[in-house]
């Protein structure tokens, strides 16, 4: 783990290391998620875009991570970019609302997998409403 020099002025960040997998570039403000069931290592990561995938949710991309090729996924603090999906509708995302994996390695504020206790990113600097992908920030919380 990477963490981010103790500052008064600024809100602290952690970042972990991980190994790209997917077999394409895992992009700035994509979910990321360990490769469960395949490999346990703690390194492996791919795109979380898949039901499978959001239990093994690590963080987002911090910035373009190419195929085959290590990059940081920020796991706690102040993310300034997450790419956030409309999850095939037009959906509004209020300030201190949970985000979650969805389906693409979006992140989103009302898919089905929201009921399932996962609320530790929380919306911040959020658009008046998607109506299509885009990115804002939020804040992932240490669990």
């Amino acid at each position: 783990m990477l963490f981010k020099r103790i500052n008064r002025d600024t809100p602290e960040n952690v970042f972990v290391p991980i190994y790209n997998v997917q077999g394409a570039t895992i992009t700035t403000g994509r979910a990321v998620s360990y490769q469960l069931g395949v490999s346990t290592d703690g390194v492996n990561a791919v795109i979380a875009d898949a039901a499978a995938d959001y239990p093994g949710f690590i963080g987002v991309a911090k910035s373009d991570i190419p195929a085959n090729d290590y990059g940081l996924v920020q796991v706690g603090g102040f993310v300034a970019s997450i790419w956030i999906s409309n999850v095939g509708t037009s959906i509004t995302v209020n300030a201190a609302d949970p985000l979650v994996p969805s389906v693409g390695g979006f992140m989103s504020a009302a898919p089905t997998y929201a009921n399932s206790g996962f609320k530790f990113l929380h919306a911040s600097n959020v658009p008046v409403a998607i109506s299509a992908g885009g990115y804002m920030s939020g804040l992932i919380k240490l669990v």
